[in-house]
């Protein structure tokens, strides 16, 4: 897609907005920016994120979709047990958090006994969802709000002509530690019903290609697929009301640059940054690098 990213958002790193940007809070939207424009990083992923995208990664491999061409289509997909044994091999080269005693580190290795389990019940899911339809894969699209002067990213992860659906995994729980200091675990039960940012990143999808929206949501025990018909956050006038909201969140941040005249001093003097927030989902590496951002005002 050809398209002109005013001069103003290029001066920050802006050249898209998704939707995943615009369930963020403003302070961390835009100190995501800074990053990657001034200091060439993003903000650090844990374990939990990443297992999830090796259970996509997984089911991708299987159903041939890895590296999607829209032009070339699927190719011939892995075995479900070779595409497991590469997952999980890619699982385990992930680097763990280092700042959080330990935590982080214990979780991947929790995580990586799921796997297995979690991808092959992905599978009955998107098997049920689909049927014997050729699915599209995960690739870049983009669309145009006219309220937004650069484009929107979108990354569906699977489609066909008239639907999508977003796999959402939700990972073991940590059990209260026992009297003794030892810990368990626990397998969560699916999701049947999306969170605001769940609805909100469905929304941008349905607007922006008019498929009809479906989440998959998977555990260790088994799934659940939301739809319209069983769910009213994913119905067209709740999308609709979700999609005013995220267009809305994009403006802010986009009004705020503008004020701002490519200047991070003034854009960061806009906007309250939430340290605790910050300390607690990125690390010490990242507050550290916030902090010295804020004091520029």
């Amino acid at each position: 897609m050809d398209y002109e990213v005013p001069d103003y958002s290029e001066h920050y790193g802006r050249y898209h907005v998704s939707a995943s940007g615009g369930t963020q809070t403003t302070d961390e939207h835009i100190l995501k920016l800074y990053l990657r424009k001034e200091h060439g990083m993003g903000f650090p992923m844990s374990s939990r994120p990443r297992a999830g995208q090796i259970v996509q990664r997984i089911c991708d491999l299987h159903l041939g979709l890895d590296d999607y061409s829209p032009i070339h289509g699927p190719k011939q997909g892995m075995d479900i047990t070779e595409a497991i044994a590469k997952g999980v091999q890619e699982f385990k080269t992930f680097e763990p958090l280092t700042w959080d005693n330990g935590m982080d580190a214990e979780a991947k290795e929790q995580f990586t006994e799921h796997l297995a389990t979690m991808a092959i019940i992905a599978m009955q899911g998107i098997k049920e969802f689909f049927g014997d339809e050729e699915i599209i894969g995960e690739y870049r699209r983009y669309y145009k709000d006219p309220e937004i002067d650069v484009p929107v990213l979108l990354l569906l992860d699977y489609a066909t002509t008239d639907r999508q659906i977003d796999l959402k995994c939700s990972l073991p729980l940590r059990n209260p530690p026992k009297k003794d200091g030892t810990r368990t675990w626990r397998v969560p039960k699916p999701r049947t019903e999306p969170t605001p940012q769940q609805v909100m990143q469905q929304a941008v999808y349905w607007k922006a290609t008019g498929l009809r929206p479906g989440l998959l949501f998977v555990t260790a025990e088994g799934y659940h697929i939301a739809t319209e018909d069983n769910c009213d956050a994913l119905k067209p006038e709740a999308l609709e009301e979700a999609y005013n909201e995220i267009v809305g969140r994009w403006l802010v941040v986009q009004n705020l640059m503008k004020a701002a005249q490519g200047n991070w001093k003034k854009l960061f003097g806009m906007v309250a940054p939430d340290y605790s927030m910050i300390s607690s989902r990125h690390g010490p590496e990242v507050l550290q690098i916030a902090k010295q951002a804020w004091r520029l005002q």
